[in-house]
């Protein structure tokens, strides 16, 4: 088990009181209704500290959290809502057999792995064939606020552990391997404009 870096700790201080309070003012509703069509042997990738974790399904038949930061990992394993198993593990060379689940689910992730294409062709590999891939990300706007975001990734990137406000996330899954089938584009409830643009959705491997 590798031990946080000094960045790593502080984002795991900071980061899921943030995201709690945008749960709190409507984030967490978002994932119930998304999280609600999880089925069978589900795998979340980048779980942070598991805010998603109450709102899946209570039968499914098994939930496996993945999360890279070993400070996250704890809170994770806090958790007591469903029985769950909670991993070490890197997205872009998921632990797992070919076709090992029916659902994988992703929520804020992509925003900041080092190689989101090679991640999502992970997330393909691990999904069964007709597994549903359910995913929660914020992403690049338009217009000015897309300039926005250019200008100041890179001060995100350094305080937020990698997260890039600029990724074109619908970009990079239109050209994945797996098929959108539901995309809803709304707006995080938060005041911070770079990661306010979202699109939630689900896709499938064929």
């Amino acid at each position: 088990m590798t031990a946080p870096t000094l960045g790593q700790r502080c984002f795991a201080a900071w980061y899921p009181r943030f995201m709690d309070r945008v749960d709190r003012a409507g984030q967490a509703e978002l994932r119930r209704t998304q999280l609600a069509a999880a089925r069978g042997r589900t795998l979340e990738i980048g779980a942070g500290s598991g805010l998603s974790v109450p709102h899946y399904p209570a039968e499914l038949a098994e939930l496996v959290l993945v999360e890279p930061n070993a400070a996250l990992r704890e809170q994770l394993s806090a958790r007591t809502e469903l029985p769950l198993t909670v991993l070490d593990g890197d997205a872009h060379a998921l632990d797992f057999p070919d076709a090992g689940f029916d659902t994988v689910t992703a929520s804020l992730v992509f925003c900041s792995l080092r190689d989101p294409a090679a991640a999502l062709a992970e997330v393909h590999r691990v999904l069964r064939p007709g597994g549903q891939f359910l995913f929660h990300e914020h992403v690049r706007g338009t217009g000015a606020l897309g300039v926005v975001q250019d200008i100041l990734t890179p001060v995100q990137r350094r305080l937020a552990d990698g997260c890039h406000a600029n990724r074109d996330f619908e970009a990079l899954l239109a050209a994945s391997a797996l098929t959108v089938t539901e995309i809803t584009h709304t707006r995080m409830p938060t005041a911070l404009p770079t990661i306010a643009p979202l699109v939630i959705g689900t896709a499938e491997r064929g």
